[in-house]
């Protein structure tokens, strides 16, 4: 996992994500086949610029690839980690949700990734939450106990913050 020039890398993975978001537009707008996700990524990783990928060596373009694959694993509350051999088989599991679902899990990996130099970096999400905070949640919002009852995208249900309802 590089660590020299952790700034960068953070810019190289929202560039992916925004890339495969475009892609996944234009699939859409032109009635294609969706690509699986990975090999989305894997293809977004192709136009990031040559002044941003000029820094970067092949394993560390492999791993910016599969760090945007975690961010989107991470947005449905799933807590992985960029080297974790189980990365393809979740990014499967993502697949088989619908196209708009599928857009809007990019917008919203697309969102948390950007890069802001005045603000605080955001705090990791794949950290669970203390056992009680999420009982006490959980007994508010309803039965369904997929993650989108706390707020996020479980990909289980079908939308995010379902609140219970299916």
């Amino acid at each position: 996992m590089p660590g020299t020039d952790m700034p960068q890398h953070a810019t190289v993975v929202h560039q992916i994500l925004q890339h495969a978001h475009a892609h996944a537009l234009l699939t859409a707008s032109e009635n294609e086949e969706d690509l699986p996700l990975a090999e989305l990524l894997t293809r977004a990783a192709d136009h990031v610029p040559a002044e941003d990928r000029e820094h970067l060596d092949s394993p560390a373009l492999a791993w910016a690839v599969a760090e945007a694959a975690a961010q989107l694993l991470a947005r449905c509350k799933i807590p992985i980690t960029a080297g974790d051999p189980n990365v393809a088989y979740c990014l499967q599991a993502l697949d088989r949700l619908p196209r708009t679902a599928r857009t809007g899990l990019l917008t919203v990996a697309i969102r948390y990734t950007a890069p802001d130099p005045h603000s605080a970096p955001p705090l990791d999400e794949r950290t669970p939450a203390s056992g009680g905070q999420t009982a006490a949640r959980d007994r508010r919002r309803g039965a369904c106990p997929c993650p989108c009852n706390s707020g996020g995208f479980c990909g289980g249900c079908g939308h995010a913050g379902c609140g219970g309802r299916r």
